[in-house]
């Protein structure tokens, strides 16, 4: 739970989301409380909102599906097509009918390899930029008017549909405690990153933070092996210590060494990630 919670926290940092009803929710995980933030941020007409709902659904009861998801994946190939025969007729909303197109195009593909929680936040982008002022623009011409609106109303059918299906994290019961680790870390740098921007400090905070979410799904993943999430922590770390004499804020420093360390001790006690 604490991890699900976490990965929807990772999303609204990022995004300038509100955040602290997350981080009370992540210190003291709680399915009802979680239940009632999801089901207020899916009404959301901001795709970031819905994003983070999304990453809060693995803990919730989902479904029964309302279709076969081989149905729907060859329904928005379909739909793939008619936007990309419509994005020369958009006049200025082509990059717009363009994006609409690719999240549609993507969502699918995500879809029929079974990366369902990938596949609804590409649907969430699909219907914001399908509601957006320059599509809904499309419609003032007569002759696009219907067939814009047919589209704008499969996107949101579509989501509608895959918003029923269930997502669950699959991940090695061993290997929870030291992904908490590497996701209180992560968190704590990407508060530093987003709290007050300083674009000297990206290069040093942001490469780390990606290190560290590979070395999550390192540890989601149960065919790989832990020496791969290992080394990305330790790269991580090896960046920070290097790169942290950029950081010209003395207090920013100091969190960042702080950060360093919790990586070189994860690794180092019996809690690292080396197989025993």
């Amino acid at each position: 739970m604490k991890i699900t919670v976490g990965l929807a926290l990772q999303s609204a940092i990022a995004h300038g989301r509100e955040v602290e009803t997350l981080f009370a929710l992540y210190s003291e995980p709680n399915l009802e409380k979680a239940q009632r933030l999801h089901d207020k941020l899916m009404m959301s007409r901001s795709h970031y909102d819905r994003e983070v709902a999304i990453w809060l659904e693995p803990l919730l009861e989902l479904g029964p599906f309302k279709s076969d998801p081989k149905g729907l994946v060859a329904e928005m190939r379909k739909m793939e097509f008619l936007l990309y025969v419509l994005i020369n007729r958009a006049g200025d909303a082509q990059r717009e009918v363009n994006d609409w197109m690719n999240y549609i195009a993507n969502a699918a593909e995500s879809l029929a390899e079974g990366f369902w929680i990938d596949a609804k936040i590409l649907l969430s982008q699909a219907l914001e930029i399908s509601q957006s002022a320059s599509v809904e623009h499309l419609k003032s011409d007569p002759s696009l008017r219907y067939e814009v609106d047919i589209l704008q109303r499969a996107t949101a059918s579509y989501f509608g549909e895959i918003r029923t299906y269930p997502l669950k994290l699959a991940i090695p019961e061993e290997r929870l405690e030291t992904i908490l680790r590497v996701q209180e870390i992560i968190l704590d740098l990407m508060q530093m990153q987003y709290r007050e921007k300083h674009e000297e400090d990206d290069e040093v905070i942001g490469i780390a933070i990606r290190r560290l979410n590979t070395a999550i799904r390192w540890l989601m993943n149960k065919d790989k092996e832990l020496s791969a999430a290992e080394q990305e922590v330790k790269l991580a770390s090896e960046h920070l210590d290097e790169k942290k004499s950029k950081v010209a804020d003395k207090g920013r420093r100091k969190l960042i060494y702080e950060c360093s360390e919790k990586m070189k001790e994860l690794i180092e006690t019996r809690g690292s990630l080396t197989e025993s």
